[in-house]
């Protein structure tokens, strides 16, 4: 009896002596929908202190006081918890995860998935949200609700071109342009593609490619499916060499488009678009002239048929040299649904032009979201003032050690019109974008 009471009371004494220290999460919830919430391990443990002696079995996460389920994805594939992994959760408000000094015991939550198949990988959600994952790695959705279509394809594929022969280092000249896609033969050699473990918030897929011509060019993509109906997708481009690239693009394709014929392109007014500059207009202006423009809740918007291409100023792109915005999305009206690609940031635009087209750009064209480097200048531009000293399709110079990351949401969303499209469209945005850790 007297050993057993030292025991109740060393326990005791220590949990009086063990410490906890938490990470707030800041975020907004206006849709009703669970916002998905990942932080890196490296992040997390600069947020609590790199001194303090954490038990990872000790994490728990708290919305509003009440425990909520969490997985650590070993993102960086290395078999153990360290840096490059990550914590993530689904929150409908602000949230706290706590850790302890000393350890809680391990909690195990079941996984929110059905995971099966071989190629493809078939993920989905009792709702009915379905993502598939295919051999080469690119994941596409292929059902939401009561829908059972591509509603999004090649999630994260990879456009880019320029002079793998270049020896502008040396005596300035590029040699001839090639182009390829992450898929395409000649493009990028598929190393490897890890599906892990279906946890209570989401299932992470780790893609990785290196490309056959422009030596020591690699792409590592992280698709994260969420239990909500998103899909947060970061796409990383390291160059090991020098490359003199024209191009370098984020896409997805099929949007929406290949499921309802009827499909409409939904986006905010460009704060900057290269034609409307040539023609002395503002951009809501150059597309109020092809009756294009819709206002929700007192503010324009774009809203177009995707297949059609609007009699662009030039070239055949519906647009092209235009700002990243925050968001675009199509809306399939005849099935209910829109899948929206979501900016956490959205860049400055540079006053310089030479600036503003070395940097991500959109391009909407054969009904594909791109989002990355376009460096070729069309001969038109010598014809208006505005983008007359543009330095006419000079590539990038990419030297070995730069990175270029892209990071999108893509979120499918229920909505019977494009003015509801709109409005969910523009309240998920905010929701993704407003997560912050303190």
């Amino acid at each position: 009896m007297k050993y057993v009471l030292a025991v109740i009371v060393a326990f005791t004494f220590g949990l009086a002596l063990a410490e906890t220290r938490s990470v707030t999460v800041d975020l907004t919830s206006s849709t009703g929908r669970p916002v998905p919430v990942s932080i890196d391990l490296l992040t997390f443990r600069d947020l609590i202190g790199t001194e303090f002696p954490m038990d990872w079995s000790s994490i728990r996460v708290l919305v509003g006081g009440v425990e909520v389920p969490y997985q650590i994805d070993d993102v960086d594939l290395n078999g153990r918890i360290s840096a490059g992994d990550e914590l993530a959760f689904l929150a409908t408000g602000p949230a706290e995860i706590q850790i302890s000094d000393v350890p809680i015991g391990p909690v195990n939550y079941e996984s929110a998935f059905v995971v099966e198949g071989e190629d493809p990988v078939v993920i989905r959600t009792d709702d009915g949200f379905t993502v598939e994952v295919p051999a080469h790695g690119l994941t596409r959705i292929t059902g939401f609700g009561q829908v059972r279509e591509v509603l999004a394809d090649e999630i994260g594929i990879l456009r880019f071109s320029g002079y793998p022969e270049s020896t502008w280092w040396a005596n300035q000249e590029f040699g001839p342009h090639e182009e390829y896609t992450t898929l395409e033969a000649g493009g990028m050699r598929h190393i490897r593609t890890e599906i892990l473990p279906a946890g209570p918030a989401r299932v992470t897929v780790v893609s990785e490619y290196a490309s056959e011509r422009f030596v020591g060019l690699t792409q590592r993509m992280v698709a994260r499916v969420y239990a909500s109906g998103d899909i947060d997708v970061s796409n990383v481009v390291t160059f090991r060499g020098y490359s003199d690239m024209m191009k370098l693009q984020h896409m997805v394709t099929r949007v929406a488009s290949q499921a309802d014929p009827d499909t409409m392109h939904l986006l905010p007014v460009f704060r900057r678009l290269t034609w409307a500059d040539q023609l002395g207009i503002t951009p809501e202006a150059y597309f109020a002239e092809r009756n294009a423009v819709v206002t929700v809740d007192g503010t324009p918007f774009l809203a177009f048929r995707a297949d059609n291409n609007l009699s662009p100023l030039f070239w055949g792109a519906t647009y092209i040299f235009a700002s990243a915005e925050p968001w675009r999305a199509g809306f399939a009206p005849n099935l209910g649904v829109a899948v929206a690609e979501l900016a956490k940031e959205t860049p400055a635009i540079p006053e310089d032009y030479d600036a503003f087209l070395s940097g991500n750009t959109w391009v909407f064209e054969s009904q594909e979201f791109r989002t990355g480097v376009f460096k070729w200048t069309a001969d038109e531009f010598a014809a208006y003032d505005a983008t007359r000293n543009v330095t006419p399709s000079t590539p990038n110079h990419y030297l070995p050690g730069d990175v270029v990351t892209f990071n999108y949401t893509y979120s499918v969303i229920p909505a019977d019109s494009v003015e509801a499209a709109i409005a969910w469209v523009v309240a998920r945005q905010a929701e993704i974008a407003s997560v912050t850790f303190r």
